[in-house]
């Protein structure tokens, strides 16, 4: 379950892109881990607007065996996404995790601490945080782009994420139907893994499903149970 909802919902929902104007937004979501006895968890995503081009974006979930609270904040430059800093916390039954980092654009660099180590990098901008860098995957799409490279710090240094869109689908969800794109995930991932999204175009670009599947087996999914935009709900239904 750490997994799922530290590597899944990172990919959670995010907002319309920033060509069209970022929109405050609030999601509540459903993570399950597929085994023996399927593991259930909900989980709230929220962007909120906190100055002209400053934002805050948090992740939260409180689970008996997790809980998880991921948090980044923004500004937007040039119509460019910029982290200024990331914050992490998560708890596995007795298992603590850890990290905060800061962001220095001018002098490109990234200073903090992944649990016990201490982090002081230099990156190459543009670079992203381990969940801001969605922001920026939905504005790639909203341009048209199919095949997506975004140097993300996940970990301690800088790594290559990459996306290709592969398809579509009319995604069926408990609150209805709605069209999507298949995006999948195509760097990092290992060799019997498989990493997939469904986008819904018509809402945002905003990812409404997202599996990890191994051997073909589908072991983690999430999503969307619930969304508000700018305070407004969306009836899925009727989409």
């Amino acid at each position: 379950m750490k997994r799922l909802l530290i590597s899944s919902l990172i990919y959670a929902l995010s907002l319309t892109a920033l060509a069209e104007g970022m929109q405050p937004f609030t999601a509540e979501m459903e993570a399950i881990r597929h085994g023996a006895i399927d593991i259930k968890a909900r989980g709230t995503l929220q962007l909120r607007e906190t100055a002209p081009d400053e934002w805050h974006y948090r992740l939260s979930t409180d689970g008996r065996t997790l809980s998880l609270r991921e948090e980044s904040w923004l500004t937007v430059v040039d119509d460019q996404i910029r982290p200024t800093r990331y914050e992490f916390e998560s708890k596995v039954f007795w298992v603590k995790t850890t990290k905060s980092l800061r962001f220095d654009h001018e002098r490109q660099r990234v200073t903090g601490r992944v649990e016990k180590d201490r982090i002081d990098e230099r990156f190459a901008a543009p670079i992203y945080d381990a969940i801001g860098y969605q922001l920026a995957l939905q504005q790639a799409l909203a341009r048209g782009e199919e095949s997506i490279t975004l140097n993300v710090l996940r970990h301690k240094r800088p790594d290559d994420m990459s996306f290709r869109v592969i398809g579509e689908e009319m995604l069926q969800l408990p609150q209805g139907e709605i069209y999507t794109w298949i995006v999948e995930q195509t760097e990092p991932v290992s060799r019997d893994e498989r990493k997939l999204i469904w986008i819904a175009p018509g809402l945002g670009y905003t990812p409404m499903r997202f599996g990890r599947y191994e051997d073909g087996d589908l072991k983690e999914e999430i999503r969307v149970l619930s969304l508000q935009l700018d305070g407004q709900r969306v009836d899925f239904s009727q989409q």
